[in-house]
């Protein structure tokens, strides 16, 4: 048996992803080709180890920016995720400082206070977008506060997160001769910090003060950084928002079971990021000649890492493909990636989809869908459709 499989198939956005497929792909050809050439990881073995395995396997993000490779970028345009060591741990722990776990701390408090103001709103409708007015503009005003911008900036990150320019750099086909709009923003802001006797914003300051071998950071890569925040910070947080609000609309006894039991919430939230991964996959390089599974691998041979296949793994987890609250260790996904280059923002994010669910619980009756409307698979890629609902309030 001979299989292949196209993790970048469009049709996936309409009908969701093919988990039967998966299924398949995992029992019978586990390291599977794809269309374009590369190698798709379904199992979660094989997943884990690449994460774990930072210096035999760099990201690239190249093609999800329109281009080739990180070959064809120069350094300073170079996302966190691919910079390598020991310049990656030096420039993660500036995410660490600017929205770690003890900064996740300080803004609790904010984050629920967006979460009921975009609630109130949408309770003075009757058919309220569960997407546009919840999911997505959580993330994008939280992201600003974080990063000590005014409360507007967030209609600026929710539009490039809609647009798709979150998702191109400077190098990218059709940006030239300027930059994108993000970057151009943070350019700004950047220049209006430094213009000062002392930077006043925090997470600018931690940028502008931050030495690498004794040299400043330049202003390209305080930027690129910056970009790769709101790439990170917005526009993936929406996916895993978007699927923890439309599965509440969807299933009431879900919705019910949570709101007389709110300790499960937590739970709830990591069986989403598992059965309902909002990022399905990620693109690896081989850094130097290797064999995986018994498959020889040249250098920079691309692997497309399956998360979303890993994550339902029935070598791992008793009935995967069921939706469960009970399972015994409900944080060993590979949602947010894994390794030592596990997402920084995990923290955040979590702490964005619980308070969303928590206040949603708390403060509504019920939700319900509208017959006749169509609604996004779950997990649905990031997809930009609309979540119909009518709220009804306790």
């Amino acid at each position: 048996m001979s299989l292949s499989y196209n993790p970048h198939d469009p049709a996936f956005l309409i009908d969701g992803i093919p988990f039967e497929q998966l299924q398949e792909i995992r029992a019978h050809q586990p390291i599977c080709p794809t269309p374009t050439g590369a190698w798709y990881l379904s199992r979660f073995s094989d997943v884990d180890a690449v994460f774990r395995d930072v210096e035999g396997y760099y990201a690239d993000l190249g093609p999800i920016t329109g281009l080739s490779g990180v070959e064809t970028i120069p350094r300073d345009q170079w996302f966190l995720s691919e910079i390598p060591e020991p310049k990656h741990a030096a420039m993660r722990r500036l995410f660490n400082t600017s929205f770690g776990p003890h900064r996740t701390k300080e803004i609790a408090s904010y984050i629920r206070t967006v979460c009921d103001g975009l609630l109130d709103r949408m309770l003075e409708q009757d058919v309220s977008d569960l997407h546009v007015g919840y999911a997505m503009p959580i993330p994008s005003l939280v992201m600003a506060n974080v990063l000590g911008l005014p409360e507007s900036t967030s209609d600026l990150f929710m539009e490039w997160s809609f647009d798709g320019s979150l998702m191109t750099r400077p190098e990218t086909p059709g940006v030239k001769p300027g930059r994108p709009a993000v970057e151009e923003y943070f350019l700004a802001k950047l220049n209006e910090q430094r213009a000062l006797a002392e930077p006043d914003n925090h997470v600018f300051k931690i940028f502008l003060e931050a030495r690498f071998d004794n040299a400043p950071l330049e202003d390209q890569e305080i930027i690129t950084q910056l970009h790769f925040m709101i790439q990170a910070g917005v526009h993936t947080t929406r996916g895993l928002l978007v699927h923890v609000v439309q599965r509440l609309l969807e299933d009431p006894e879900l919705f019910e079971r949570l709101h007389h039991d709110p300790s499960l919430i937590p739970v709830y939230v990591e069986e989403t990021l598992r059965h309902d991964s909002p990022v399905q996959r990620v693109t690896r390089r081989c850094a130097h000649a290797t064999e995986i599974g018994g498959i020889m691998m040249a250098k920079d041979t691309w692997l497309e890492v399956g998360i979303a296949s890993a994550n339902r793994d029935e070598s791992l987890y008793e009935d995967p493909e069921s939706f469960r609250l009970d399972r015994p260790n409900p944080k060993n996904h590979l949602g947010f990636g894994g390794g030592p280059h596990i997402c920084p923002g995990a923290t955040l994010a979590r702490a964005e989809a619980v308070t969303a669910v928590e206040v949603l619980l708390s403060r509504l009756h019920s939700m319900e869908m509208l017959p006749g409307a169509s609604y996004p698979p779950i997990p649905g890629s990031l997809s930009h459709q609309e979540i119909p609902a009518r709220l009804n309030p306790r």
